[in-house]
């Protein structure tokens, strides 16, 4: 728990499970369509074909595109790992919201859902028109303590436990 008293703001930064997935993607993406580049452009392999045959045109035409998509799907998938693992959730004694986000007060809580609390460790909060937070201990650090902050700021009319 960070903050000046315990029980006063509880910050959760994310996990990096998530984030190694994505890392793991983004190389697989980047690493083939890079070799695809060096096969296809470099070395020359896979020229048009003349006289014109389906399938050397085919393998010409594959690797003459696939780079074009792979490359910039996993530099997608880099920033979006990068991004991830820079979230901060920020819970206090006035509401819940990520670091540079909209804050979610207390009262402005319609429900709390936690019927999937003990077996997925996985809280819905949800808020103005229909929208929810999901709070999920995969993503998210510290979360007994979110949880146990929740619990202790949440009205007892939106809570909802199966």
């Amino acid at each position: 728990m960070n903050g000046t008293q315990p029980g006063d703001r509880v910050e959760c930064r994310a996990t990096k499970d998530p984030a190694v997935r994505l890392f793991i993607v983004a190389a697989m993406l980047i690493g083939f369509g890079t070799y695809t580049v060096l096969d296809h452009y470099v070395w020359g392999n896979y020229p048009y074909p003349k006289p014109y045959s389906l399938n050397p045109y085919l393998k010409y035409l594959f690797n003459h595109y696939v780079p074009c998509v792979l490359i910039p799907l996993g530099t997608l998938a880099l920033v979006w790992g990068v991004r991830f693992l820079c979230r901060r959730l920020i819970a206090d004694a006035e509401g819940i919201g990520y670091a540079g986000g909209v804050k979610i007060l207390w009262t402005d809580v319609k429900e709390l859902d936690a019927s999937t609390l003990k077996s997925k460790q996985i809280l819905c909060l949800r808020h103005g028109d229909g929208r929810r937070l999901v709070l999920d201990a995969w993503k998210l650090e510290n979360f007994r303590d979110l949880v146990a902050m929740v619990e202790a700021h949440v009205p007892a009319a939106a809570r909802r436990v199966q």
